[in-house]
Formats: structure tokens, C-alpha cells, sequence
């Protein structure tokens, strides 16, 4: 063939090349959806562990400073409290408003839906294609998405609230000094020994006396109140005791308030040396009002 013939025949060669596709192998839906719902649980789950870990560790800090403030220069902590348990409510408390919370919804909706087409049977399927969600011990089995997403979310949870407690070995203490430590039980805690203020009878306002509490080393020590004989002023909400272990500058101080019960609790310690501490109740609730005191023996 002649180089002109060449050159007029190539262009027709390469055009006749390009109009054919190539073959491209597209994915099936099974195969679609079963990737959209992995990436959306693992991105979501990330999230949501870095903002719970991030909120948890910020509302510690808050409550920690106050402690520190009396602990080193003797301030008057009452008003930081106040403040810093008012600003973990908004940002760790159980309600749906809070920034944990919404932080917990996005991974529900987000993950749910991408899920959803894949479905809970092939979420759990250990088969060829499953994500292999049944052979989780505590979510395996779960009866849809919404609870199986509810499952995972909760071990997200004990995991970085484990952390929390590694990272500030105080985190379970300050918590629990606040209404919200019945929300984070998997923050680790030292051994606690439980005192329950009472009265004598139903609203009587005088307090029993616990006399000497004896709390071994490495404990912590809990005040909780009795919603059956504290409630004394009616039906309002004005009941508190005041504790306060300690003396001068370095006693430490909680308030506990209506409504009596073990969420409402007031946690000392741990106490790590031997000796002595004397401590004092302060009741007042409208009409009643009540002192008692003791001491707080660690052998």
C-alpha cells in the first residue's frame, strides 16, 4: 500500500476503533448497597466515637478546674460547679437537644438509611457478601436495622467512656457528683462505699446520724438521700443537704437536692491515705433544718 493510501486509510481505521465502547463491568445492586452501607457505619461510628470522646473529655475539664480551684488556692467552688454542670448538660446530658445526643441521632439516620436497601439479614449474613454483624456476641441477632445500629452505637460507647476514665482518673467522681454520672456507668470507678442520709421519719427533718464511716483505702465514699424520710417542706423542690468533709481550705464541699434517690448523689475520694477526716451534714428543707457530724476513718 502507498504511504498516501496509508494516510487516508488510518483515520477510518481509528474512527471505526473509537465508536465501539468499551465493556465496563458495573456493579450490581446487592454489591452497591452493601458498600454504601459499610462506608456510612464505619464513618458514622467514627464520628460519632470522636465527638462522644471530645464532649466527654471537655465536660471533665470543666468540672475539674472547680475542684483544682478548691483543692489548691481554697476558692469557693459553688459557683463554678453550678456552672460547669449547667454547660455538661447542654453538651453530654440526656436530653434530645444536647450535643451528644444529636451527635448519636446523625449515626443512627445517616448509617440507617444507607443501610436500609442492603437490609438487616445481609447486614448479620456471615455467608459470602454479609457484613457479618451476626457474629457480634452483643448486636448479633438484633431484630432490624434502628436496634442493630442502637447495639453498635452502645459499644461505641463502653469503649470510649473506658477511655475516658483511663485518660481522666477522676472522670467517674466528678460525674457522679453531678445528675449525670447514671448516664456514663462504663467510666471506670473505684470500689465506693454508699452512705444514705435519712431521717428519723418521714419528714420529721432529723437527720440520723451515720456516725463513724469507714471507708478502706483506694475507696471512694457517696452520699445519696432517702426520697422517703428527707421530703419534709411540702411539695416543692427546696430540700438539699450540704456535705462537707474536711477542714480549711482543704475540705471539699457537694450539695445534694430534691429529687432524693441515688442519682442524686454527692462522691468523696478516693481516699488513699490512712486516717481521719471529720465531716458534716447541713439539712434544710423549708421548715426543717438539721446538722449532724462525724468522721470518716480510712485505716
Amino acid at each position: 500500500m502507498k504511504i498516501r493510501q496509508i494516510a487516508w486509510f488510518l483515520p477510518l481505521a481509528l474512527l471505526a476503533t473509537s465508536a465501539v465502547p468499551p465493556s465496563v463491568r458495573g456493579d450490581s445492586a446487592t454489591l452497591t448497597n452493601a458498600k454504601a452501607c459499610r462506608k456510612a457505619v464505619d464513618k458514622q461510628g467514627r464520628n460519632y466515637a470522636k465527638k462522644r470522646l471530645k464532649l466527654l473529655l471537655g465536660c471533665v475539664d470543666k468540672l475539674l478546674k472547680c475542684e483544682v480551684l478548691l483543692e489548691v488556692d481554697g476558692t469557693n467552688a459553688n459557683s463554678c460547679r453550678s456552672k460547669a454542670e449547667d454547660s455538661c448538660v447542654k453538651t453530654i446530658g440526656p436530653a434530645s437537644d444536647s450535643s451528644l445526643s444529636k451527635s448519636g441521632n446523625i449515626f443512627a439516620t445517616i448509617a440507617g438509611t444507607a443501610c436500609l436497601p442492603f437490609g438487616t439479614a445481609a447486614m448479620e449474613s456471615n455467608a459470602a457478601g454479609g457484613l457479618w454483624y451476626g457474629n457480634d456476641g452483643t448486636c448479633g441477632g438484633s431484630g432490624d436495622i434502628p436496634t442493630l445500629l442502637a447495639c453498635l452505637r452502645g459499644e461505641i460507647d463502653v469503649r470510649v467512656d473506658t477511655l475516658v476514665g483511663e485518660v481522666k482518673p477522676r472522670a467517674s467522681l466528678l460525674l457522679d457528683s453531678t445528675s449525670l454520672g447514671v448516664d456514663f456507668p462504663n467510666v471506670p470507678r473505684p470500689p465506693t462505699v454508699t452512705v444514705v442520709i435519712s431521717a428519723t421519719a418521714p419528714a420529721s427533718g432529723v437527720l440520723v446520724n451515720p456516725g463513724t464511716i469507714n471507708v478502706p483505702q483506694g475507696s471512694a465514699l457517696k452520699f445519696t438521700g432517702d426520697a422517703t424520710t428527707l421530703p419534709c417542706g411540702g411539695p416543692g423542690m427546696s430540700g438539699r443537704v450540704t456535705i462537707t468533709v474536711g477542714t480549711g481550705s482543704t475540705a471539699q464541699q457537694r450539695t445534694i437536692r430534691e429529687p432524693w434517690g441515688p442519682n442524686e448523689a454527692a462522691v468523696f475520694g478516693p481516699y488513699i491515705v490512712s486516717g481521719d477526716q471529720p465531716y458534716t451534714l447541713d439539712y434544710k428543707d423549708m421548715s426543717c433544718n438539721d446538722t449532724t457530724s462525724g468522721t470518716v476513718h480510712t485505716p
